[in-house]
C-alpha cells in the first residue's frame, strides 16, 4: 500500500474542495503543487479519481523516491515527512470520512443510521474494520459490517483462494430455517464469528442487491427487540 492509499484509506475526496485548496484542473484531472525550498524540491499531487503524488528534484527534472522507503532517515525522511503532512492537511480539509471501504457497504450503513438512528461502533483496536450495531433500548446487536478474509468466509485451508482478497461482510440475524434458505443462494455464507444457526454473513460486493440485504436488517432489528442485552 502506498503512502497516498494509507492516509485515504476510508476517506471520500471531494473535488470541489481540492479546487478550493489550490488545485488546477489539467488533461481531465487536477494537479497541485508545492515548492520545497530548501530542498530545491517540489511535490506534485495529482488526482484522477484517486490522489498520486511525486516529488521533482528541480536541479534535474528528475524524480526523487528515496522518501517512499519505509525506514527512510535523515533527509529522505524530512522529505517524506513534508509530504505525509501534505497529504494529511488535504485529507482534513477536503475529504469526508468513511466507515467502510466499498460502496455497498457504505450505502448500507447509510442505510442503518437513516433508518435506525444507529451509528456503527468499532470495539476492537486489533479488528478496527469491525462496526457493531444495536438497538439503543436494550442493546442487543442486529448487524455487523466488517473486512473479512475471503478463505474465512469458504472456508478454505488455503489462505491465498481469491489472491489474498478481503471482502466486507453485512452480518444479520434471521431464524434458523431462514439461515438454511440463504446459505444455499450466491452471496450468502454461514456467519463470520456469529452463532451460525440464527446468524448469516452477506459479501457486500453488488452479488445481493441493496434491496435485499434492507429487508435482512428489517427482519435482524425486528428480532431482538425484546429484553435486555
Amino acid at each position: 500500500m502506498t503512502l497516498e492509499q494509507e492516509i485515504f484509506d476510508k476517506y471520500l475526496i471531494m473535488r470541489d474542495k481540492l479546487l478550493s485548496y489550490g488545485f488546477y484542473e489539467a488533461d481531465g484531472g487536477l494537479i497541485y503543487t508545492k515548492p520545497l525550498t530548501e530542498e530545491n524540491f517540489k511535490i506534485v499531487l495529482e488526482y484522477d479519481g484517486e490522489l498520486h503524488g511525486k516529488i521533482i528534484d528541480l536541479a534535474d527534472g528528475g524524480e526523487y523516491t528515496n522518501f517512499r522507503i519505509t525506514g527512510a532517515s535523515g533527509f529522505s525522511a524530512e522529505v517524506r515527512r513534508k509530504f505525509t503532512a501534505l497529504l494529511s492537511d488535504i485529507r482534513e480539509k477536503c475529504c469526508k470520512r468513511l466507515y467502510f471501504r466499498y460502496e455497498q457497504a457504505q450505502r448500507i450503513n447509510e442505510y442503518i443510521i437513516a433508518a435506525y438512528d444507529c451509528l456503527p461502533e468499532f470495539l476492537w483496536a486489533k479488528f478496527p474494520s469491525y462496526g457493531v450495531y444495536r438497538r439503543k433500548e436494550n442493546g442487543k446487536w442486529f448487524a455487523f459490517i466488517g473486512s473479512v478474509p475471503l478463505c474465512k468466509l469458504t472456508r478454505s485451508a488455503d489462505k491465498n483462494k481469491g489472491n489474498g482478497k478481503e471482502v466486507e461482510v453485512l452480518n444479520v440475524k434471521a431464524d434458523s430455517s431462514a439461515v438454511g434458505r440463504l446459505i444455499t443462494q450466491k452471496g450468502f455464507y454461514p456467519a463470520y464469528h456469529m452463532n451460525k444457526k440464527y446468524w448469516v454473513s452477506a459479501v457486500l460486493d453488488g452479488t445481493v442487491s441493496d434491496a435485499k440485504l434492507r429487508e435482512l436488517i428489517d427482519e435482524s432489528y425486528a428480532s431482538v427487540s425484546g429484553g435486555s442485552a
